[in-house]
Formats: structure tokens, C-alpha cells, sequence
């Protein structure tokens, strides 16, 4: 007597010769490795060079790890009472971080907004924004006694700042 599972599978009236057939076994896997040394060097090559671009990434992340603080300072101190004054520190020390002490401690005045302008494409500080640095360095602390200027002019003062924050070219950053 014959299994079930082959009763179920074969006809009654099955040709003889077909019943001795057995199923194709399917090819094993195409294997997507590269076989070749030159192919598998080309691949090590590619690897080596994403690594390195990540690597890029992640020093230039953290090299600019000093304007992403400047400018959440410049964000908090747009609110705040000493925001006249800390602007102009927030850019002094970036300046500082970003480029040698010796380069950047000596400028002051005219001298210091027209080297700003020069560092970053796109900000003028020398131009509209004249003697603005100066006088906000050197405000009083009290937010009832601060210069004559307008909300506008200051706010376009700080995104001015934050321009060259973020655009700015530093010999370490």
C-alpha cells in the first residue's frame, strides 16, 4: 500500500514514466561578494574613503561647536535686559576662538568693524552698522539708560552678528 502523501500527489491514471520524475533541486544563492582582488580592493577603497568623509564630518561638527554656543547665546540674549552689551562680547569671543589672539585683541573702533567685514562676505558692520560695536560695548548695565536705538536696528544688528557667527571663515574653525 502506498503513502497518503504520495496518493494525494499522484493521479490514478498517472503516466508510469512520469511517476519516476523527482522535483529540480533550485541553484544554490548568487553570492554578491566580488570574487576578484581588484574588485575587492575597489570596495576597500570606497569604504575607506566614506570613513574618511565621516571622519571630516564629525571634526568639522566639532570644530564648530563654538558658533552653535554663540549663537544660542545671541538667541538667549535677545530677550534680555543685557542683550545690548552681550552681543558685542558674544562676537569678540568668537572672534577670538576662531582666529589667533594676537590677530584680533589689538582691533578696535573702525579698525575692528571693517576686519569683521572682511572675515564674512555679507555683513557691514563698517558701513550701516558704524560705531554700533562700540557703543554697545560700552553701554551702561541698566536697560532704562541704554542708547538711543531702534528695536529694528538692533534686531537687525544681532541677525547681522549671527551671520557672521555662522559664515564667518577662522583660521581654527
Amino acid at each position: 500500500m502506498q503513502s497518503t502523501a504520495e496518493n494525494i500527489f499522484t493521479p490514478k491514471d498517472a503516466n508510469p514514466v512520469l511517476t519516476s520524475l523527482h522535483e529540480i533541486s533550485a541553484p544554490s544563492g548568487i553570492n554578491w561578494m566580488p570574487q576578484t582582488l581588484g574588485w575587492q580592493l575597489l570596495l576597500l577603497l570606497a569604504f575607506c574613503y566614506l570613513l574618511y568623509r565621516l571622519y571630516l564630518q564629525i571634526k568639522r561638527y566639532i570644530s564648530n561647536a563654538y558658533r552653535r554656543a554663540a549663537i544660542v547665546e545671541l538667541d538667549a540674549c535677545a530677550e534680555s535686559s543685557e542683550g545690548y552689551e552681550k552681543v558685542s562680547k558674544i562676537l569678540r569671543r568668537t572672534a577670538l576662538y576662531a582666529f589667533e589672539r594676537n590677530q584680533v585683541a589689538p582691533l578696535i573702533g573702525a579698525d575692528w568693524e571693517s576686519w569683521l567685514d572682511k572675515q564674512c562676505k555679507g555683513t557691514d558692520f563698517s558701513g550701516e552698522f558704524k560705531g554700533l560695536l562700540s557703543q554697545l560695548a560700552y553701554a551702561p548695565h541698566s536697560f532704562d539708560s541704554q542708547p538711543a536705538i531702534s528695536p529694528d536696528k538692533l534686531s537687525s544688528f544681532k541677525s547681522q552678528v549671527a551671520i557672521w557667527v555662522k559664515h564667518h571663515r577662522g583660521h581654527y574653525g
